[in-house]
């Protein structure tokens, strides 16, 4: 998978759930954590064609545990 456009999903996805873009600031353990459990769930799933909605879950559940 392509890990640029895979930030670039999760970072829409992101910015969904804030206010400020400055807020989307990332670390680089925290990008880690994301790509992979997107990853993870797109291959357990066999699906990426529903790529969008496991971004969106990933970043929901990321934003309801924190």
């Amino acid at each position: 998978m392509n890990r640029s456009l895979l930030r670039k999903m999760i970072l829409r996805a992101l910015k969904d759930y804030l206010w400020e873009e400055e807020d989307c600031m990332l670390t680089e353990q925290e990008w880690i954590l994301l790509e992979t459990k997107v990853v993870d769930q797109i291959k357990e799933e066999n699906q990426e064609e529903g790529m969008y909605t496991i971004i969106q879950d990933v970043v929901y559940e990321y934003f309801t545990n924190k």
